[in-house]
């Protein structure tokens, strides 16, 4: 079955955020598409039109899709990201996911009351949270890429959520740095599609005290 016409809608606000990996997606796959911020700002008000209640939502045709991983995984096979091997595709699968444990951590520092938990939850994310999953991401490298030697969804997710931490100033750069095989894979991965273009949206996390997202 094809994919349904026209340009696919993501809902989401214009933030730094969990749908950054579908935006990148977009991009990678060279898919013209729309940001719906006008329904995601009319929250909670558009929560009953979610499937589960929450967002990111993607639109395209009759289609409605929700949970982050069906869409990110959708916007790869339009845009050609995405394995059509069954062994290749749930290698990539393993990755993807894997990388989604690693983002999650990132909540903690949100969610810590005070400036000093704040700061303490950042630098266990940092320096143990993300240096960890590292060495596991590093061990996966199929040759340059998770995709062997030309970059997948999984590299594409990979340098979205990096580029998450980046935005939050968490000093992820100096971890990167010491698994050389994962910085060239980031560094390679921007080149694929328009990646390059990718713009990140305004702060939802921060590990700057006198940023408003701290």
């Amino acid at each position: 079955m094809p994919f349904p016409e026209g340009k696919p809608s993501l809902v989401y606000w214009d933030l730094c955020g969990r749908a950054d990996i579908a935006k990148c997606m977009f991009l990678a796959g060279e898919i013209e598409h729309e940001l719906d911020t006008d329904n995601a700002n009319n929250w909670p008000g558009y929560k009953t039109e979610c499937p589960f209640e929450q967002v990111p939502i993607l639109h395209h045709g009759d289609l409605t899709l929700a949970q982050g991983g069906a869409i990110n995984r959708y916007i790869a096979r339009m845009g050609g990201l995405y394995p059509e091997d069954p062994v290749d595709a749930s290698y990539c699968d393993m990755v993807m996911d894997g990388i989604m444990d690693m983002f999650g951590g990132i909540f903690a520092p949100k969610k810590a009351e005070t400036k000093e938990a704040k700061l303490a939850a950042w630098k266990t994310f940092t320096e143990g949270h993300v240096t960890k999953y590292f060495g596991f991401f590093e061990k996966l490298l199929k040759g340059t890429y998770f995709g062997g030697e030309k970059a997948n969804a999984a590299d594409v997710a990979f340098y979205a959520v990096i580029g998450i931490m980046i935005h939050a100033e968490c000093g992820v750069e100096e971890v990167l740095a010491k698994f050389p095989k994962l910085q060239a894979a980031y560094d390679g991965t921007k080149n694929t599609g328009k990646l390059a273009e990718f713009k990140r949206g305004g702060h939802y996390f921060s590990a700057n005290p006198e940023n408003a997202a701290f």
